[in-house]
């Protein structure tokens, strides 16, 4: 019990408490000993659980499940009608990575708790947007090397700040049951290249074989929760990578009928024991809790992953995979959307032989080509050395830093003629590696990448600077009452060649939009002092202006329905990278731009 487990409580929206099986209360939040709160039911740390006699049987509920529960206990729901309100109480049991149990003790009381998290959220995020945003700002200026690695390593150190942050406010928000699911639709290839993007870093640098992919009957479309789906296989993938010292990590997505869904993550690390296997979807728990372990984090991923997947209706389990390692089985309930449009097959009429280390590997190679239009063929090293009739091209897993791949970069090479394709798939990054021809692609392969690099067709430089391609011009006003944000926001949408106005608070931004100056589009935070944002937004309306508003958010999941009926057309989540607030502006700044209307719409986007 330490600091995560202190913020945890801390991040529930009413009383919480952390107690022993005796019901010694260990930890609490500042909800649980508010002066004039109940001493029996809310017993300072140090103290224990109390039951008198009563007409409420819940105090001695609550002490019943602590007493009696389990790990493998479901959460214990009781509701308390002591006082002129309703309560209702849960106990949850948690496993320390030791193995020592330990309670979890909330109370939801009325709706003041569901505003406290919310204000926390925004509260929590709001320094990180102006790292974020900062540093976005940095990495697209031109800077010596050493200087870059440095900026870098910030983004990275930021990114994980703010996934730890996300995750811990959406188990305060799970444990109290506040927790709301999107339904819209889901671009299955966009979610899974995201996840496998997001982890290149961590996967390139051990020399993992990062690999993810959906079955070619798959519907393209899912309806579904975007942001949780990408919760919990961040969690999951994240996982592997991180135990996962070389070999390979693999995601597969398939239907199983029914409009079941079937997601399984494979990796070649240690394995997970039988005894690791009753805990590991417990908060603060990892495989190995040792002072001397290898891996660091504070065990909230897959603890997080587990309830969203339940949340959703789902199952998520694991086992050992065959061939060592571990092997995560996710299933949800989720419904394919109808699409008309005929998908491209840019790689049609293409026999491509594909070598892997692995069935799972080369299943999901098999799978990126065949959903392009090729026509696969797997194999191993020794047949694709020789030609193979009707094989145009092959595709096979190697390491652009083994000497060795040098000799079989040309036995492949020779065994497909000049007319013929080979690309070899690097886990390591083939810039600083000994193999200096061309085709060589590094995992993680996202399917645009892959297609590309077979046809020929120039792919980019990975891990270069970023750099933002200008906007035709246009005017926005941002309205953001942080300074800090406020400045580095106009500095960003300026870098992009657009003229922008700041304002502090909501009155301003009503002022300025119906003073006559004709913007393009208003960033209008949601939460600042006089007026907020959702109030602004509806005055602009009611005056009659119809000036595109997009909302900023640093809370986890603003109300979108809230905002759609203020009148907002979009929603922008902090932190927010330049990418993003490019596409999300781009929609209303270059309406002549034909890619725009079928270029879709970044994560981080609700659009009506």
């Amino acid at each position: 019990m330490g600091y995560e487990a202190r913020t945890l409580v801390e991040a529930i929206t009413g009383p919480a408490a952390i107690t022993d099986p005796d019901g010694r209360v260990l930890i609490a939040n500042q909800r649980w000993t508010a002066p004039g709160g109940d001493r029996e039911l809310y017993p300072p740390e140090g103290g224990f659980l109390g039951a008198s006699p009563g007409q409420c049987g819940a105090h001695r509920g609550v002490l019943e499940a602590v007493w009696h529960g389990t790990p493998a206990t479901p959460p214990v729901r009781l509701t308390c009608r002591c006082g002129p309100n309703e309560r209702d109480l849960q106990v949850t049991t948690l496993t320390d990575g030791d193995g020592t149990e330990h309670r979890l003790v909330t109370v939801t009381a009325d709706d003041a708790g569901n505003r406290f998290l919310t204000l926390l959220s925004h509260e929590a995020r709001t320094p990180v947007t102006t790292v974020v945003a900062a540093v976005e700002l940095l990495r697209a200026q031109p800077m010596e090397q050493g200087l870059r690695e440095i900026v870098d390593a910030v983004h990275l150190s930021a990114q994980a700040m703010e996934t730890l942050i996300d995750r811990m406010l959406d188990l305060g928000k799970l444990e109290a049951g506040r927790l709301r699911l999107a339904d819209e639709p889901v671009e299955v290839e966009k979610l899974l290249a995201d996840v496998v993007q997001r982890l290149q870093r961590d996967a390139r640098g051990k020399g993992i074989l990062l690999l993810a992919a959906s079955a070619p009957a798959m519907s393209p479309l899912i309806q579904g929760d975007f942001q949780r789906l990408h919760q919990v296989l961040d969690a999951v993938v994240g996982n592997a990578v991180k135990f996962t010292a070389d070999g390979e990590v693999v995601v597969l997505a398939e239907t199983t009928g029914d409009e079941m869904y079937a997601v399984t993550v494979s990796d070649t690390g240690p394995g997970i024991t039988e005894s690791q296997r009753a805990r590991i979807f417990e908060p603060f728990t990892q495989a190995d809790s040792s002072r001397n372990r290898s891996h660091e984090g504070a065990g909230l991923g897959l603890a997080l992953a587990s309830r969203l997947v339940a949340e959703m209706g789902g199952t998520i389990g694991v086992q050992e995979s065959p061939g060592g390692g571990a092997l995560f089985r996710i299933h949800l309930p989720l419904r394919p959307v109808a699409h008309t449009g005929r998908a491209a097959r840019p790689l049609d009429r293409r026999r491509i032989a594909v070598v892997a280390p692995s069935d799972r590997s080369t299943r999901a190679l098999s799978w990126l080509l065949a959903g392009a239009g090729a026509d696969v063929v797997p194999a191993d090293f020794a047949t694709v050395t020789a030609p193979l009739p009707g094989v145009d091209t092959v595709v096979w897993c190697d390491d652009a830093h083994d000497p060795e791949a040098i000799r079989r970069t040309d036995l492949v090479v020779k065994a497909v003629g000049p007319q013929g394709r080979s690309l070899m798939i690097s886990a390591t990054d083939p810039r600083t590696g000994v193999v200096r021809k061309p085709g060589v692609l590094t995992a993680p392969l996202v399917s645009t990448r892959l297609i590309a690099a077979l046809n020929q067709e120039r792919t980019g430089v990975r891990g270069a600077p970023v750099t933002v391609p200008p906007l035709s011009g246009g005017r926005v006003l941002l309205a953001e009452d942080n300074d800090v944000n406020r400045t580095v926001f106009r500095r960003m949408i300026e870098l992009m060649g657009v003229t922008c106005d700041a304002v502090p608070d909501g009155t301003a931004a009503v002022e300025a939009v119906l003073s006559g100056t004709c913007y393009d589009v208003v960033l209008m935070d949601v939460q600042m002092p006089r007026t907020d944002g959702l109030e602004a937004t509806r005055r602009i309306r009611a005056a009659g202006s119809r000036t595109p508003i997009l909302a900023l958010t640093a809370t986890v999941s603003a109300d979108r329905d809230e905002c759609l009926a203020a009148g907002m057309d979009g929603r922008l989540s902090k932190p927010i990278t330049l990418p993003e607030l490019r596409a999300a502006l781009a929609r209303y700044l270059e309406h002549a731009d034909p890619d725009l209307l079928i270029s879709p719409v970044p994560a981080g986007v609700m659009v009506r």
